[in-house]
């Protein structure tokens, strides 16, 4: 047996010691891997109010499976607003002015507030973008740039996601 595979066990061993002792917490669940605890808790009971437009849709519905993945709460007690802005930037430009290459920029500013006072707890913006080729079939552009807004749309509510966990593991703790 060489040395590395003897030390493998004890580094590893060594890595989780060290993750440990230096006050390492789950974000979204208890120290048994379960997602469940108070953060959990917290994003479950956000209600997401309606978006305008299309992507707004997408953006929602992606936040809806993040934030209540067993359904809209019954009793929210926080409102989630978000104002989203796409614009499309061409890239690559050709000798006759034809462009090839569009990226997407979505931004989304969020706005999340207590939904018995309406006092605003945290907001922020998100942006992301997602780049396209412009193709000679307008069919095949028009799936282009919804595959876009599709992916911008996902990274969106993904870091949504993450920025309200935060701000209610943080929340918590200053209690």
């Amino acid at each position: 047996m060489s040395l590395f595979r003897l030390l493998r066990p004890v580094g590893l061993l060594g890595a989780t010691i060290i993750v440990a002792a230096c006050g390492f917490q789950p974000l979204y669940g208890s120290n048994q891997g379960v997602l469940s605890g108070p953060v959990v808790e917290d994003l479950a009971a956000v209600h997401i109010t309606a978006i305008s437009e299309r992507v707004g849709q997408i953006v929602r519905n992606d936040l809806l499976d993040r934030l209540n993945p067993f359904g809209e709460p019954t009793s929210p007690r926080f409102s989630l607003a978000v104002e989203l802005e796409e614009a499309k930037e061409g890239l690559a430009i050709q000798i006759d002015d034809t462009v090839t290459r569009f990226n997407l920029t979505l931004t989304a500013n969020y706005f999340l507030s207590d939904a018995q006072t309406g006092t605003v707890l945290t907001t922020g913006s998100v942006r992301a973008k997602a780049a396209y080729n412009v193709l000679r079939s307008d069919f095949a552009n028009v799936i282009a740039e919804r595959d876009a807004q599709q992916r911008a749309a996902r990274e969106i509510a993904d870091e949504m996601k993450t920025r309200l966990a935060v701000f209610f593991s943080d929340s918590r703790r200053s209690n």
